[in-house]
């Protein structure tokens, strides 16, 4: 009787044993890194167009968050800092991210749909001359699409956050203050 339950015991802890330590990576945003998006809940942006019309968005909502990753015995938690803002008939994302590196990420939504989407690099930010304009502390975004499309072009800045859109036909959204 006595073995069985030795055998028992030993068995329980070798099974215990031959498990894993999981270990927790979390990567959170800091606060200056966090300043990257220069946006605050129910901020009004104002765009105007190639044909002067004005667009005023609206910053709805914002989002801090933790995204999961789980491997075996690691599980990786990423910061995600997102802002909305809504104009009439589409809405734009812009989504910084830290994990081993710092990432942004804007998308443009129709009806829900994500139609455009443009990233960068935030370390990249500098002096950027683009449509014979200059913008300070800023860096330019290329959109992200299948070989041989048109794509746009989107200058951010830390200072104004989106600063101007090429669009892929030629028309243009220009921040204003």
């Amino acid at each position: 009787m006595m073995k069985k339950i030795f055998s028992i015991v030993f068995l329980i802890v070798f099974i215990i044993s031959c498990g894993c330590n999981e270990t927790l990576t979390v990567f959170t945003l800091n606060e200056q890194e966090k300043t990257i998006v220069p946006y605050k809940l129910n901020d009004t942006v104002q765009w105007v167009d190639n044909n002067n019309a004005t667009h005023n968005g609206i910053v709805n909502d914002v989002v801090d968050r933790y995204s999961e990753d789980k491997t075996d015995c690691d599980k990786v938690k990423f910061n995600d800092l997102l802002h909305y803002i809504q104009f009439d008939d589409f809405k734009y994302s812009i989504t910084i991210s830290k994990s081993n590196i710092i990432r942004l990420g804007i998308h443009e939504y129709t009806n829900d749909q994500s139609t455009k989407y443009f990233t960068g690099n935030p370390n990249d930010f500098t002096t950027i001359e683009f449509n014979s304009e200059t913008y300070e502390n800023a860096i330019l975004l290329k959109q992200s699409v299948l070989d041989d499309m048109p794509f746009g072009h989107l200058v951010y800045s830390k200072t104004n956050g989106i600063e101007f859109i090429l669009f892929e036909d030629g028309t243009w959204y220009k921040r204003v203050e």
